[in-house]
This record gives C-alpha cells, sequence and structure tokens, in this order.
C-alpha cells in the first residue's frame, strides 16, 4: 500500500488567500487554481477584474504541473526541434508550457498544483510561491523552491 498525502479544502483557501494577497498587492487581477495531485480543481477564485479566459488557463497549468509534477515554464525542450515539441497537444490540448503552473510538494511528495493566470511571469511565479509558502508554513515546513531555480531540461543524446 502506498500512503498518500492529499490537500483539504480548507488548506486550498489558505493557499487562494495567499496568492490573492500577493496579486492584490500587485494590482493584478489573476485567476487562482489549487488542484488535487490528480490535477482536478479543488478550489477556483477569479479576482474583481480578472479575464473570463484567465478560468481554464489557471485550471490547466495547476493540471500540468500536479500531473507533470514540475513548474509548467520547465517546458523549455517543447520549442520547435526539440524533443518535447507537441505535448502542449496531449490531454485534449490541457497541457501547458508557459509560466503559473507549480507543483504543490510537501515532504518531496506532489499533493497537487497551484495555477495562476493573468498577470506577466514575475506575476504569476510570485503568486503561486506565495501559495505553497502559506502551506508550508501551516504545516510548520519550509517551502524550498530550489531545484527549479535553474532547471535545464535533460540533454538529448
Amino acid at each position: 500500500m502506498i500512503d498518500v498525502k492529499q490537500l483539504t479544502l480548507a488548506e486550498a483557501n489558505l493557499m487562494l488567500d495567499a496568492a490573492q494577497k500577493v496579486a492584490e498587492e500587485r494590482g493584478v487581477p489573476e485567476t487562482l487554481c489549487i488542484s488535487d495531485a490528480g490535477g482536478w480543481p479543488l478550489a477556483v477564485r477569479r479576482l474583481d477584474g480578472g479575464k473570463p479566459t484567465s478560468v481554464q488557463i489557471a485550471i490547466d497549468k495547476a493540471f500540468t504541473a500536479a500531473c507533470h509534477r514540475r513548474p509548467t515554464h520547465t517546458y523549455t525542450n517543447a520549442q520547435p526541434n526539440q524533443e518535447a515539441f507537441g505535448i502542449m497537444n496531449m490531454h485534449g490540448g490541457r497541457f501547458t508550457i508557459f509560466v503559473g503552473g507549480w507543483p504543490i510538494e510537501v515532504e518531496g511528495q506532489v499533493v497537487g498544483g497551484v495555477g495562476v493566470s493573468g498577470g506577466h511571469t514575475a506575476d504569476d511565479i510570485a503568486c503561486c510561491k506565495a501559495a505553497i509558502e502559506a502551506l508550508h508554513e501551516s504545516l510548520g515546513l519550509t517551502a524550498d523552491f530550489s531545484k527549479w531555480d535553474n532547471w535545464q531540461a535533460p540533454p538529448v543524446e
């Protein structure tokens, strides 16, 4: 048997609150999504002024980050003539390869994903990180993003 950690709705809302606070401080009307480890939304929040199109984008970013267990912006190998080109057409086009999706890891296990849409790169990443930091703080843990700081796709041999 495998022991699996699962996010609660209360934890999802705690993360959305933290991400919303950052979005409001930055003046960006983001749409925010927290998904479970299978990529299914637990909670979605579109801030006042958020674009209607950002709802599905945030959901898809959370889906990609949770299910593929890495931030969406790390798909640098999904550009034309690269080994993962076309991956964005998988799963009915839900697979997202641009910034704004981050896996939620707790003690080495991916328990969900956070997706943020509506801002620029720095805005979306700041909201993702704020959500994850809030969860970790509530669990008495420290979030560590360092493994993704300078991530590069493995070389093709």
